[in-house]
């Protein structure tokens, strides 16, 4: 399988679709990564690698650019419907 998705610093519990990834469809290109989307991630947008408790962290670029507004599950689309603060 071709990779789909880039994480961009190693620390990062998201990573970016590089392209649109189906429900159901495995996360591909992030060594030691075993996991499915849970929804349709739409290209450039984040999906979470790890679960993020409500009011947790978010990283990209090593970095926290939020926290969850909800609580998380590895596989799930990451966007402004569950992600606050930080500008996301």
């Amino acid at each position: 399988m071709s990779r789909n998705a880039l994480r961009i610093h190693e620390s990062d519990n998201v990573a970016v679709a590089i392209r649109e990834i189906a429900a159901g469809e495995r996360i591909c290109g992030i060594e030691g990564l075993d996991l499915r989307a849970v929804e349709t991630i739409p290209r450039n947008h984040k999906v979470a690698l790890a679960e993020v408790a409500l009011n947790g962290p978010v990283r990209k670029y090593g970095e926290v650019i939020g926290f969850a507004a909800k609580p998380i599950r590895p596989g799930q689309w990451v966007h402004t419907h569950n992600l606050k603060g930080e500008g996301g």
